[in-house]
């Protein structure tokens, strides 16, 4: 039995460089959040909990 494959679109020109340049940025933006406040927070809140059995 044959199965039709659907092709996979391909983007050309402009908007294959606007998406390139965007996701190259967002690779560099990647490693520049910090969730030291945040993994702080949790920390505070399982030891919170935990003292409470």
């Amino acid at each position: 039995m044959a199965v039709f494959i659907k092709a996979i679109p391909t983007l050309r020109g402009a908007v294959a460089d606007r998406y390139e340049k965007r996701s190259e940025e967002n690779i560099r933006r990647r490693a520049s959040v910090s969730f030291s406040k945040e993994a702080a927070n949790s920390y505070a809140i399982l030891r919170k909990k935990s003292v409470k059995k």
